[in-house]
């Protein structure tokens, strides 16, 4: 058997490099820019409204139902809005699950609170509710420091993923053999 070297890993099997560097790539993209990341996620967003919006105007379906074309319309609008101002829509969209969150919290505290006699759990209840409230506060106000916090950590799951990865696609080929059946690298019986 042939010694397998790194440098052979890196010749043969480039291929199996691509995965895991986009994902080391993104992820130091996340976590060295956030807010930058925020903002072309939402614009990415932003053109796939307005392509989807132009497509669905261009449909023989929009030419026959206004209300498809009222869609297409509010598709187009709600990508140039993306585009146009990004970081400004990124918050609404926080602040607006933040809203939602803290409703649902109040309900649910005023469900833990009429059960209080009937249940032992009202205190275990009343604290997940709480933290819930708190969440959905934080999420209210504050929501693109929340939002780069989530990305930074979403940037170090993506870095970890990408280099063990890595390690593993030069461990398959370092240590056995492989079949490369054009999805995943297996193992060979």
């Amino acid at each position: 058997m042939k010694n397998k070297n790194i440098i052979d890993f890196f010749k043969t099997q480039s291929s199996h490099l691509v995965v895991p560097l986009i994902m080391i790539v993104l992820g130091l993209f996340c976590i060295l820019m956030p807010s930058s990341f925020i903002g072309v996620t939402v614009k990415l967003i932003g053109v796939l409204c307005v392509v989807a919006g132009v497509i669905l105007a261009c449909t023989l379906l929009a030419t026959y139902s206004p209300f498809m074309m009222v869609c297409a319309i509010v598709l187009v609008f709600m990508g140039i809005l993306c585009l146009a101002i990004p970081k400004q829509i990124a918050s609404l969209v926080i602040k607006m699950v933040g809203i939602v969150i803290s409703v649902n919290a109040i309900m649910r505290i005023h469900d833990a609170y009429v059960i209080r006699g009937k249940s032992d759990g009202f205190k275990l209840y009343m604290l997940n509710d709480v933290i819930t409230l708190i969440i959905g506060l934080v999420l209210l106000f504050i929501p693109m420091d929340v939002a780069s916090i989530i990305v930074i950590i979403l940037g170090v799951f993506l870095l970890i993923l990408g280099v063990t990865n890595l390690i593993t696609a030069y461990k398959v080929y370092r240590d056995g053999k492989f079949v490369d059946d054009g999805t995943d690298v297996v193992w060979e019986e």
